[in-house]
């Protein structure tokens, strides 16, 4: 038995046109899967909510690995229940590469984002970044840029 790959990041939305467009086109990535409509037994048992109805469409990068972005229509989503707060247990987020963390920041504040930050530079070697910030999208989702030295050739760090 083994993991093969990691698959795709999966963020709970209110409005998933709203949240495609934020993704799409303040974050640049591209619709890997259209917005897709789930209901029956199969999706009711894989989400655990009997007459489960949801909205779903995946963006990403084309690399392998994708941000599944869901809205349920029932159960319907409650607001409230994801922890705002980074460091309580529980919370998460999905970290991204970026070429240019600073001008990245820029972008996705003057969006409107809730940001940490502003990044500030240290001195480190890969893999580690040397630039990071962490931004929400509209539904409160954290998200982390970050930017980093060039991968040496016999690296095999992440």
């Amino acid at each position: 038995m083994e993991i093969r790959a990691l698959y795709h990041t999966g963020f709970v939305v209110a409005h998933l046109d709203r949240s495609l467009k934020f993704y799409t086109e303040v974050l640049g990535m591209r619709v890997e899967r259209p917005p897709t409509e789930l209901e029956g037994e199969w999706i009711s048992t894989v989400v655990g909510y009997k007459g489960a109805r949801l909205r779903s469409a995946f963006v990403g990068i084309g690399d392998g690995h994708s941000i599944e972005l869901i809205q349920y229509l029932a159960p319907k989503g409650t607001d409230g229940t994801v922890e705002r707060e980074r460091n309580r247990v529980g919370s998460s987020h999905c970290g991204m590469l970026v070429d240019d963390v600073r001008s990245w920041y820029d972008r996705v504040r003057d969006a409107g984002a809730a940001v940490t930050g502003p990044p500030s530079l240290r001195d480190v070697e890969f893999p580690w970044a040397r630039y990071a910030f962490y931004f929400q999208d509209p539904d409160g989702n954290w998200l982390e840029f970050a930017e980093r030295a060039p991968k040496p050739a016999d690296s095999r760090a992440n």
